[in-house]
Order: structure tokens, then sequence, then C-alpha cells
């Protein structure tokens, strides 16, 4: 079987998982000495035929992907083989030792009498995530430029690359079956025009309008197909995860099954404890189950008791804290995040911090949505040292204070697929696990007593009609340790 041919067949499908799954192993095989030659030929043809800046820059992260992580040696070639240069592509380019492409030429502002056609409109939340049209949105609320116009006028132009099909793979051609409800892909050819008339929009905001390069730059990251910590990322899915049959019951049978995650945790790793975890149980046309568990501290007197302290805390999964980044290059491996001051994380009432935060959304990649938006977990770490977020040579993450490895991350693949039900957090399930108990150190006054507990959810979906919505039910609790 060819798997080469297949694997670049694949770049096209309108799925993100499996394109990112696809980067990764195409970026394998280029470093390959055994198969570099025969990827390299086919991945410059592929590069040649590309007719949208953003399909550009995700061949381009291919090779980008296999120098950075596999020491490939990038082509002379390269540029010369690079149509539809963009921001981003030169980002990439640079980064392989390479000259930037010049970016002045073809460049025209939408008429005055230019309308934004309807299906520009459609798309939005739609085949597309409106991060795109929103960036635009508050940098012409400040500049008064007609920015959103503009991208609606490359959009308009972009058609005429693919008359036949404009918007293959749309939304609805996935979800129209499974009823209402569905949160799509945002990965079809429509998005991929999309961000190429948003890409096409910010040169000519920098060159003809002369807005600042930087903020220029930094909007640009927005069309990132991939995070560049994440970049090499591969599901694996620890034994100790729990299984759909443990969800099924009350309260008290949640609880146990919860109880027994975290001690199958301290018994695979002794001395590391589970800090959060997310993941679909079980995932069919009717029914679908949804755990989340994170850990907190409890430090002094609380005014909550302990029975109403799930309710009081409800508000934490919708506004989970999240670490900033900190200045960085784009395309950096490593990710460094600041801290969050204690009162920021402090709930006075119950006297809790959670110990488990969310990385922000700076250089997050559209390919990796089901991350978003509370997959990718890291500890809140107090103090003011910052956070490194690495990658480790096998399928984790890990995160550093001062050179110390404090946790490790790690994502599975659970039910994913072109589009999932839009109450679910994630499409994909992933942990943190500490690596000692430092990550917890909290300095306490004499006669303070420290304790640790989970807030956990449990959310259920269920339909009778496989046309219908899925009706939502919640279930939280938390359990001391």
């Amino acid at each position: 079987m060819d798997d080469l041919r297949i694997l670049i067949a694949r770049l096209g499908w309108p799925t993100p998982a499996s394109r990112w799954w696809c980067i990764q192993e195409l970026a394998t095989k280029l470093g390959d000495p055994a198969t570099m030659a025969e990827t390299e030929t086919a991945l410059l043809k592929l590069l040649h035929s590309r007719k949208l800046e953003a399909e550009v820059v995700e061949v381009l992260c291919i090779f980008w992907a296999a120098a950075s992580a596999h020491g490939y040696a990038p082509n002379a070639e390269l540029p010369a083989r690079t149509p539809k240069p963009s921001l981003l592509s030169n980002l990439f380019l640079e980064a392989l030792g390479f000259a930037a492409q010049a970016l002045d030429t073809d460049l025209k502002v939408a008429p005055k009498d230019f309308e934004i056609p309807v299906d520009f409109e459609g798309v939005q939340g739609v085949d597309l995530a409106r991060v795109f049209r929103n960036t635009l949105s508050s940098l012409e609320l400040r500049t008064k430029l007609p920015l959103v116009r503009q991208m609606a006028f490359e959009w308009a132009q972009n058609q005429e690359v693919y008359p036949e099909a404009p918007l293959q793979g749309d939304f609805w051609h996935f979800a129209r079956a499974l009823g209402s409800g569905f949160v799509g892909p945002y990965s079809a050819r429509a998005a991929l025009r999309a961000i190429s008339a948003y890409l096409r929009t910010l040169v000519i905001a920098e060159r003809l309008w002369g807005l600042p390069p930087d903020v220029i730059s930094y909007c640009a990251l927005s069309a990132l197909p991939i995070h560049p910590t994440l970049v090499a990322l591969r599901p694996v899915r620890p034994a100790w995860v729990p299984v759909r049959g443990d969800f099924n019951g009350d309260l008290n049978t949640i609880e146990v099954a919860l109880r027994g995650v975290v001690d199958r945790v301290s018994a695979e790793r002794p001395g590391d404890e589970l800090i959060a975890l997310s993941t679909p149980v079980e995932m069919t046309m009717g029914h679908c189950v949804e755990v989340s568990l994170v850990r907190f501290m409890q430090v002094g007197d609380s005014k909550v008791s302990d029975q109403d302290l799930a309710v009081h805390l409800d508000s934490f999964w919708r506004d989970m804290p999240t670490l900033p980044s900190l200045p960085t290059k784009p395309l950096d491996r490593k990710t460094w995040l600041g801290a969050l001051a204690v009162d920021q994380l402090l709930d006075d009432p119950s006297a809790s911090l959670p110990l488990a935060g969310r990385m922000d959304f700076e250089r997050m990649g559209y390919l990796q949505l089901n991350f978003y938006p509370s997959r990718l977990f890291v500890p809140t770490l107090l103090g003011s040292a910052k956070t490194e977020v690495r990658q480790q040579v096998d399928s984790t993450l890990e995160i550093l204070r001062e050179e110390q490895v404090m946790a490790d991350y790690v994502h599975w693949n659970a039910g994913w697929g072109p589009v999932r039900p839009g109450p679910l957090s994630g499409a994909c399930g992933a942990a943190l696990v500490s690596r000692g108990t430092t990550y917890r150190e909290y300095p306490t006054s004499e006669g303070q007593v420290a304790r640790s507990f989970y807030l956990w959810q449990v959310r259920r979906l269920h339909r009778s009609n496989t046309y219908d919505a899925f009706d939502e039910k919640l279930e939280i609790g938390v359990f001391f340790v």
C-alpha cells in the first residue's frame, strides 16, 4: 500500500485531527533518511500545486516540523516551490533558513461598489471559527479601516480558485444527518479560503494602509494550523482512564468511580497525583458522557460547608483560570507562561484554590481545536517564577518551574470525528499528572489546616430521536483526599 500517497490525500480531509496526524506522519518520513528523498519530492510537488495561502502554510508546516523535530535539512528549492506567499509562509521559510518572499505584489483594495457576499457571513461560526472575523472587527473599531469588508472581498476573489466546489466538505454535509446541536470542524475548504482571505487582508493592512508590522504579525498567529509546542504531541490513552460503565449510576456510584481513577493513578505512579482530567467516556448517537475532574486546595477556615462546595464552585468550569503566555518567538517549540497571583485564584468564601488552569490561546492551531476550550491543562503553580511547557521525547508535555518538572500532560482520542456535540468542552481526552507534590506547596500560617479535594462534573447528553438536539444533564460534586 502506498502510504505516502494516502497521507498526502488525507491532508485534504476536513477533519482537523486527521490533518494534524498526517502532518506528523509526513514530517517523520521527511526526517527519516530511508524515506526522505521520496517524501521530499512528493511534498515539493504538492507545495507547488497549492492554490490558497492557507494550503501553502499547512504544507510548509510539514517541512518545519521535520526540521525542528527530526533533524531534516531543508531543500534549497523550497522558496521557489512556494506559491501564494503570506505572513505565515514567510514565518516558516525564515525559520527554515530562507529569505522572506515579497508580499506587496498582486494586492488590490476592495472597490467602492463591492458588496459583502451572503455566504461570507454564512460560514462564520459554522464552517469557520469566528476568531478571524472578530480579530479584524476589533482592529476596525480602533483604526476605522474597512478590514472585514476587505476580507470578504478576498473571500469572493478566491472563490475562482475552486469554481467547481468552493465549499467542498462543508459542515452541513457531515452534520445534517446527525441532527441538531453539533459543532463543525472549522477546517474544510471554506475555512481554508477564509483564512487565506484573512492573511491577505493583514498584508494589505500593513503594506497599503500602514498598520504597525508587530500588530499585523501578532494577528497572523491566529491563523497557525498548529501550536508550535504541540506539533509533535501524540495521543496515548493511559490504562487508568475511566470507562463508560463507571458513570451510569447515582452520585455515590460516580464518586466511587472517580476515587478509583485517582487511586489507579497513584498506584501506577507512586508519589504522583492526578491534578486534572477531562474526557468523553461514552459517545453514541443517542448518549454521550463527559467526565471532568480538578484538584483543589483548601487552606484556612471556609464559610462554605463541605456539602455545598460543589454548587459554590460550579462557575469554575466556566471561568477556569488561564495562565498568560509570555513573549517568545512565534515558532518557538517551548511555551512560557506567567504566574497568577494568589488573589486571582483564591475563592475567599471557601478558602480554596484550583491547582490546575489552562494554557491561553495565544498560538492555538486551528487543526488542534479538539483541545479547546478546556483541555490544555497546566498547574497553577503558586509563586512568581515563570512556567515552561515543552514536549518530551515521547507523547507527553512537561511543565517545568525553574528547571524542575512539576507535572506532565497527555491526551488521547475519545470519540472525535468531523463534527462533535456542541455542549462537550472538547473532543479528546486529556489529563495532567504531577511529578511529586511540589506543585501544591503553599505557605500556611501556624495552626492553619490545608486540605485537598477534587471538584468533579459529569455531563450527560441524551436524545431519543437522532434528529433532535441533545438534552443535557449535569452532575457535580466534591470529595476530599
